[in-house]
């Protein structure tokens, strides 16, 4: 394992300079050791993971290859970049369980070899696109009567104001002849005529479609440009709601349409790997996006920094008949490990979550007790089969004793060590589908700058509670029966079911708007529940909670 630390590391470094070279380091430390871990045997890199030998080797290996000689102070930059350096290899030594994802993301397009194979296909698009726009260009010339296609929209907009100045009476100041001795360009009244008819109904339809590709993409450029993560369904929402700002009736933002705007602009899809302990970051965000070609790094944005590294637990319950079990737990992170009673008084308490709290934001033996009591034993009859994980901290026996359980009957099973992934049906399905919901959420708010702070405690505990509320919908029993079948403890197959994605985050083919009367924000969620369609505002904000 050493070696192949230090081949990577080599290869790092190699071809940079000593500067880049750190740098280098340590934005790419966290790759390596996921590399290791997706190529290592886990059980087999678990038995030498010694912090102190890693940071023995790191020592050796960059003294080595950097030539390295301490000839000055240690600067706040040089520090902060170790502190980096020694929370990511903490980080690495205390999760019980590190997941690899491997996931794609889109760049404007300049062939090298960071990229993978499937850019081709992503960058592809239609050849018969100037057909279509030969044909369209011939029926918008028979519906105008002539052609102002050589004249801009702004010159068009110029010149009709110029021509339709009026004086103090309310009479038009200039003559036509005043209006063709400025604007040479037009050749007689009539297109004066033209020209405001065309402003009036906002271009032809190959100028609207112009405009349109245009808006979208400089909102796209605008998003890149603030390390934004941008997927195919935001170019189409933004492509919808452009169509409907300049009144582009027809467009629908088909799969055709985003092909070839991606084409168009050498926006392609590139591979992103990321290692995430299990739990939930306060600012969950997306590894996923489209970008341009040609970039050698994308970088994303989160509104907080220690957010998006420091996390919170929350601990569902699911039944084998696909219901989810009483209230659902969250363990917020806070730096005493308790709440202040001004905090406890400000809380926002919804009926499906309960809340604590520790230094770490996960749980502790004692906190185990406190989910059994309040969520637990409320929630079911006098006997229940209780399936948990090989964690120490809930493997006390005497938890479940019914002298600590209100006289019911807990039967406790629990799944050998290190197979959490494959027999935990929570681990096994469940839980992805909520943090990809939560996912959905975040990067709506970070894409259209809604002014909210999402890591902050009452949105953690809202977002928890509408998520838990949304997935114990009728329509999701189904799926929840599959996280049971998938990890081989149930022999009955659900399938088909419908997912988060299906019900909740659909493909869009048109511009939705809020079903809230008056509201006509872009839809961000279809209620599980309801089928009625929310924009962020009257989903989260006015909490639209199922009782």
């Amino acid at each position: 394992m050493l070696d192949k630390l230090n081949l990577l590391l080599k290869t790092e470094i190699e071809g940079q300079g000593r500067d880049q070279g750190l740098l280098s380091l340590t934005e790419r430390l966290l790759f390596i050791m996921s590399q290791l871990f997706h190529r290592s045997n886990l059980s087999t890199f678990e038995k030498v993971m010694n912090p102190a030998n890693i940071v023995d080797c790191l020592c050796d290996l960059v003294k080595n290859n950097l030539s390295l000689h301490s000839t000055s102070d240690i600067s706040s930059k040089e520090r902060e970049i170790a502190q980096h350096l020694c929370e990511t290899i903490v980080t690495f030594n205390k999760c019980k369980r590190v997941e690899y994802e491997e996931e794609t993301t889109l760049d404007l397009y300049e062939m090298s070899n960071d990229y993978e194979s499937e850019v081709d296909d992503t960058t592809s698009h239609d050849d018969d696109s100037s057909e279509a726009d030969d044909e369209l260009e011939s029926e918008e010339k028979e519906r105008e009567g002539c052609n102002v296609k050589g004249y801009s929209l702004e010159y068009m907009k110029e010149v009709v104001a110029y021509a339709d100045a009026k004086d103090s009476s309310g009479k038009r100041r200039r003559s036509w002849k005043t209006v063709h001795h400025k604007y040479k360009k037009v050749p007689d009244q009539a297109y004066i005529s033209r020209f405001r008819n065309y402003i009036e109904q906002q271009g032809t339809k190959r100028q609207k479609t112009q405009n349109l590709d245009d808006m979208v993409f400089k909102i796209f450029v605008g998003a890149r440009e603030k390390s934004l993560m941008v997927h195919d369904i935001d170019i189409k929402r933004w492509g919808l709601k452009a169509a409907k700002e300049i009144k582009l009736d027809e467009f629908s933002a088909s799969d055709r349409w985003l092909r070839n705007f991606k084409g168009r602009h050498g926006i392609v899809s590139r591979r992103i790997l990321n290692t995430d302990q299990v739990g939930i970051e306060k600012e969950a965000h997306s590894t996923r996006t489209l970008s341009f070609g040609g970039e050698k790094k994308t970088f994303g944005t989160v509104a907080s920094k220690n957010a998006s590294t420091h996390s919170y637990t929350v601990q569902p319950t699911i039944s084998l008949d696909g219901k989810q079990v009483g209230p659902i737990l969250l363990c917020l992170q806070e730096p005493k490990g308790k709440l202040g009673e001004g905090v406890k008084n400000k809380l926002f308490k919804p009926s499906n979550v309960v809340i604590t709290c520790s230094a770490s934001g996960k749980l502790t033996s004692s906190l185990v007790a406190y989910w059994r009591d309040n969520c637990l034993l409320p929630s079911i009859g006098g006997k229940c089969l209780l399936l948990s994980d090989s964690w120490s901290a809930q493997n006390d026996m005497s938890l479940y004793d019914k002298a600590n359980c209100q006289n019911k009957h807990i039967t406790r099973i629990q799944t050998p060590q290190k197979t959490t992934s494959d027999l935990q049906p929570l681990d096994v399905y469940y839980n992805r589908q909520m943090k990809n919901f939560i996912k959905r959420i975040y990067n709506r708010v970070a894409l259209d700058e809604i002014p909210i702070h999402m890591y902050e405690r009452n949105n953690i505990i809202k977002i928890v509670s509408l998520v838990h509320n949304q997935l114990s919908a009728p329509i999701f029993r189904q799926m929840i029966r599959y996280s049971w079948y998938a990890s081989g403890l149930s022999k009955t197959d659900p399938t088909p079911f419908f997912n988060i994605n299906e019900v909740c985050f659909p493909p869009i083919t048109s511009h939705e708007e809020c079903s809230v009367d008056n509201c006509d924000d872009a839809v961000l969620i279809t209620c599980a529940f309801c089928s009625e369609k929310f924009c962020f505002h009257d989903f989260f904000v006015n909490y639209h909670f199922h009782d």
